[in-house]
């Protein structure tokens, strides 16, 4: 069997990338132009202007949910393109009950988590306090309300309670979230732009918080890696945040009430004020994603579902 598959995107990112890499090492070889009838194709995220663009093939596809897609469904007018897949993958229990509520077969659907790879992102040593260094590292765009976390800042600051936020990534509202750090007056606030991913061990060790604001979500890759480092994490209750956070034996981590940044700071301050609570937490949310998240393992299943569709 010649493991062949296409893979489209109208995203060209860091994700994209590690589908495409992942393909490669179990063998497949990957292309990102469709020249016949037979190959399977792997489209992802399903976004109205991407299945679009699959209407003149009749391959096999695999819809691959990048979990905004579906939960932001009334962004997306490609739902009904959901009972054509061959397959369909999701990365959480929220985002597979929404694809179904959508019109997706439940035979379809493969549930993958977009895992991480545990031997880069281990436990560092840590002190028995918490403290407010706080991380952001979600795109600057309107469904990742970095702004909440700003206006939690300001909030804290205002206290005189002494914290830091360092800003990754970067979006069409990186200029505006800059503007409401000047007018807000905050200090110890820096962006630092798109951050690699070799990267992101070092700088997650230097932060004692990572905090999400983000309105809907599947599964956070770098929620996974905050965990899998044992940092603290305080996230918008979200669905896909509330399947890693809560709806498991243990609480890894706490919820804050979506775009509430008085409730941000209040849980933000929780976490210093319990560590022992808090230690606990970060704790479990390791044994978790080793469990559940381990990306070396994971992906194997997508290789099971491609070598399916070649029978």
């Amino acid at each position: 069997m010649e493991k062949k598959c296409v893979y489209l995107s109208d995203s060209d990112g860091i994700h994209d990338l590690r589908w495409r890499t992942a393909l490669a090492a179990m063998g497949w070889d990957v292309s990102l132009t469709v020249t016949d009838s037979q190959t399977p194709v792997i489209a992802g995220p399903i976004t109205t202007t991407l299945v679009e663009s699959l209407a003149d093939y009749s391959n096999p596809i695999i819809g691959l949910s990048w979990g905004w897609d579906l939960h932001a469904s009334e962004k997306c007018q490609s739902t009904q393109w959901l009972s054509t897949f061959s397959g369909l993958i999701v990365d959480s229990v929220p985002t597979m009950e929404i694809a179904i509520a959508l019109g997706a077969s439940p035979d379809s659907i493969a549930m993958i988590p977009w895992g991480i790879d545990l031997n880069k992102f281990t436990p560092i040593p840590r002190g028995e306090k918490v403290d407010l260094s706080i991380l952001s590292l979600r795109a600057h765009e309107p469904l990742y309300r970095v702004d909440t976390i700003l206006r939690a800042i300001s909030h804290l600051q205002e206290k005189g309670i002494a914290c830091s936020l360092t800003v990754g990534n970067d979006g069409t509202l990186t200029e505006t979230l800059k503007r409401q750090v000047s007018d807000l007056g905050l200090h110890h606030v820096e962006f630092v732009g798109r951050v690699r991913e070799d990267e992101l061990p070092a700088l997650f060790g230097k932060h004692g918080c990572y905090v999400s604001a983000a309105e809907t979500d599947g599964t956070s890759v770098t929620l996974l890696q905050a965990m899998a480092m044992e940092v603290p994490v305080v996230v918008s209750d979200s669905p896909g945040n509330i399947a890693w956070l809560k709806n498991i034996p243990e609480p890894t981590g706490r919820l804050f009430a979506l775009g509430d940044s008085r409730n941000l700071e209040l849980t933000l301050l929780e976490a210093v004020n319990f560590p022992e609570v808090t230690r606990n937490m970060v704790q479990h949310g390791r044994e978790v994603v080793e469990r559940y998240a381990d990306w070396n393992q994971n992906i194997w299943r997508l290789d099971q579902l491609l070598a399916s569709l070649l029978v």
